[in-house]
């Protein structure tokens, strides 16, 4: 009976010292709903490992005046010494026309690019997050002609996916989830390669993925003592 009455006393002791980085992060909601603005600036024709980058303007407080980036592997593009072949690389093999819309879509993924473009928010108190994203951005054929003018590069829309990988830091530590964006993209010389003005919004569906760590330990204890 006497060690019987000490297994279970140990038992509860390992689960005490397994579980306690699980209960310490315990107190932040299993799931966290995050929006928010942004806007930014970047080039992808004469930048190499080309990076968006910005500010978070609006919307929750979690993320409110984090810096953001977003960069893209072009290790399979034309050099950006030459933007034209670059553009017409983009262009010539990833472009689809959709001619009941009369708009132009490139997606950007890990088939137009060397792997998968990646993201981060960085606040500066609150903590990191990051992960993988997919972008499409669409461009509209205003005269209707199955030719994208170059005046027609001026604007674009764009919208995608994301993946929230468990590497954050600070708050977001052990979070993992998707989400979804919008927004555009302004080019005042897209002639010139001039680089662009993008604005949009964001919507993160946050989960603790820490929240298997507390069964999974809590089993692997039992193993111990059959």
């Amino acid at each position: 009976m006497i060690m019987k009455g000490n297994m279970i006393l140990t038992l509860f002791l390992l689960a005490g010292i397994i579980l306690s980085p699980v209960c310490a992060s315990a107190q932040l909601p299993e799931a966290l709903s995050v929006q928010f603005e942004f806007d930014g600036m970047g080039n992808a024709m004469i930048n190499t490992l080309p990076v968006y980058a910005g500010a978070i303007y609006a919307g929750d407080p979690l993320v409110l005046g984090a810096d953001w980036w977003i960069r893209i592997d072009d290790s399979t593009w034309p050099a950006p010494s030459n933007p034209q072949a670059r553009w017409d690389y983009l262009f010539n093999n990833f472009a689809t026309y959709d001619a009941p819309s009369f708009s132009w879509t490139i997606v950007f993924d890990e088939q137009s690019c060397a792997t998968k473009p990646v993201w981060e928010i960085n606040h500066a108190t609150n903590g990191k997050m990051g992960g993988t994203l997919v972008v499409v951005v669409t461009f509209t054929d205003w005269d209707q002609d199955a030719v994208l003018d170059i005046d027609e590069r001026m604007f674009a829309v764009y919208s995608g996916n994301l993946i929230i990988m468990k590497y954050g830091t600070g708050i977001f530590a052990g979070y993992c989830g998707d989400g979804t964006f919008n927004g555009s993209i302004q080019n005042s010389d897209p002639a010139n390669w001039a680089d662009e003005y993008v604005e949009g919004s964001c919507f993160l569906n946050l989960q603790n993925c820490q929240v298997g760590t507390r069964e999974t330990s809590w089993t692997a204890i039992k193993e111990l003592y059959r």
